[in-house]
């Protein structure tokens, strides 16, 4: 006996909303990286040599590298969850313009006609 095997209907594109929060985070961290390597220098030295609570001090390499990093999740974290928001938003929106009754917008703008 031969099965019919039907293909699953085809599953909508994933949005590439990480990587484009990513590249933002990186384009960030490269760009708060290099003005303190470039411009700040001065201030990253005296950071570096003033020990930290156990006396040991840090290097300006393992600063750079650190704020690189927190940069970097931060600004892709925000990207991200701002991205998230604002689609979320724009399919109510598009949801409620396709025929939504008007006892949900509020008897107000039912009256009003909108």
């Amino acid at each position: 006996m031969k099965k019919n095997r039907t293909s699953p209907a085809p599953r909508p594109r994933a949005r590439p909303r990480l990587r484009w929060s990513a590249a933002a985070g990186l384009a960030a961290a490269v760009a708060v990286t290099v003005l303190v390597d470039t411009a700040r220098h001065a201030a990253l030295i005296k950071g570096a040599a003033q020990p930290v609570g156990n006396g040991q001090k840090l290097s300006p390499g393992f600063i750079l590298a650190s704020d690189f990093a927190v940069t970097f999740v931060a600004v892709t974290a925000v990207v991200f969850i701002a991205a998230v928001v604002a689609a979320s938003r724009r399919a109510r929106r598009v949801t409620r313009q396709g025929g939504a009754p008007a006892a949900r917008r509020g008897r107000r703008a039912a009256a009003r006609g909108w």
